[in-house]
């Protein structure tokens, strides 16, 4: 499970989703022609000879330009759907702060994430994905062993419809600690919420993450919503769909792949592996001999935007509400103690009443604008 857990002001989500804001494509890259920015050269483009893609608005100076991009728009446009090409996931990128590295272009939500990437661009690129394995037998062990880990969950697990969890951490800042609760709230199979409240220095603190199969939104404790970009969906989907009853509830939807891995070790524990595929998802799911979800690992951004494996071991399994769930989450990262993602559970609740309001888009009165 990777939740949102930076502790972020939506005014400063708002202002790296501006890239992307609602009202139409963007011009993109101060007008130069993509097609020859890539092979190192600024050459302005025309307005007579544009092309929209992925929301934004491209000028050539040759026809001929403009043909070669529209055959393989892939090739020369931003790439990331238009994220930042440091931090990814949900954040976007700011047009005219763009660069060129291997033969690619890249944009930029801040003048440090352009610095940082341009000093060590292998960091903040995802790394080759693995081939989607095959082999009938792999699969089908693969599925026995993540029924084998929902029967483990508990039988309720098939008609859960909502859930609830919550924790409380703590950050330090400068001269004080911030102390903040979140919570999240599943209604599946499709929609999230995740409410985030602290204080500091009397102040109160906040944000709302929302999504649904209409999007995903940051709204402020004032109720202004800002729009994440859609390439920032899929990992939205991963963050809140790797927790242990998503994967187990999700393992029979349609297109999910799970294999079943050579058996390993996991920080002392002898456990069972399947490589779980669902969208966005391909995580490894380690189970111990009682079937019980030990740890997930995968591979994804840090808060520093940098690529490495996550491994999240779950512990301290309790009955609630007709299922066995962990109230214990501790992640490392690259082999190292990631507390941002490690807390202990407070709360959790199976199927409880959530008003419908709580998962409705925002209405249009309420989109920020940048």
């Amino acid at each position: 499970m990777r939740l949102l857990t930076a502790f972020v002001p939506v005014a400063l989500v708002a202002t790296a989703l501006s890239a992307q804001a609602p009202g139409g494509p963007v011009d993109a890259l101060d007008g130069l022609d993509p097609v020859l920015l890539v092979q190192g050269k600024e050459v302005p483009g025309k307005s007579a000879l544009s092309a929209v893609h992925g929301g934004f608005t491209y000028l050539f100076s040759t026809a001929e330009n403009k043909l070669t991009f529209e055959r393989t728009p892939d090739k020369y446009a931003i790439q990331l759907g238009g994220l930042c090409a440091r931090m990814g996931k949900a954040t976007g990128g700011n047009p005219s702060d763009f660069l060129v590295h291997g033969g690619k272009i890249y944009i930029f939500g801040s003048d440090e994430c352009h610095k940082r990437f341009q000093a060590a661009p292998a960091k903040y690129l995802a790394p080759a994905a693995k081939p989607v394995p095959g082999g009938a037998a792999a699969r089908a062990r693969g599925r026995t062993l993540l029924d084998d880990a929902a029967r483990a969950m508990g039988p309720r697990l098939e008609s859960v419809s909502t859930f609830t969890e919550s924790y409380t951490q703590v950050q330090k800042r400068a001269q004080a600690e911030l102390r903040f609760t979140t919570k999240t709230m599943w209604k599946y199979p499709d929609r999230v919420r995740q409410e985030r409240r602290g204080e500091l220095e009397g102040k109160p603190l906040g944000s709302n993450v929302l999504l649904t199969p209409d999007g995903a939104w940051y709204i402020s404790l004032q109720g202004q919503a800002y729009p994440s970009p859609a390439a920032g969906l899929p990992s939205m989907h991963a963050d809140f769909g790797r927790h242990p009853v998503a994967l187990l509830k999700n393992r029979t939807r349609p297109g999910a792949i799970a294999v079943a891995e050579p058996p390993a070790t996991v920080d002392g524990v002898n456990v069972q592996r399947v490589r779980v595929i669902d969208g966005a998802i391909d995580a490894i799911v380690n189970l111990d001999a009682a079937h019980r979800i030990h740890s997930v690992s995968y591979v994804d951004r840090s808060s520093e935007g940098v690529y490495g494996t996550f491994t999240v071991t779950y512990s301290d399994y309790r009955a609630v509400d007709g299922l066995t769930l962990p109230f214990s989450v501790r992640t490392v990262f690259d082999g190292q103690p990631y507390p941002q993602q490690s807390w202990t559970v407070e709360a959790m609740a199976v199927n409880p009443t959530l008003d419908p309001s709580t998962f409705a888009p925002p209405s249009a009165s309420t989109a920020g604008r940048n």
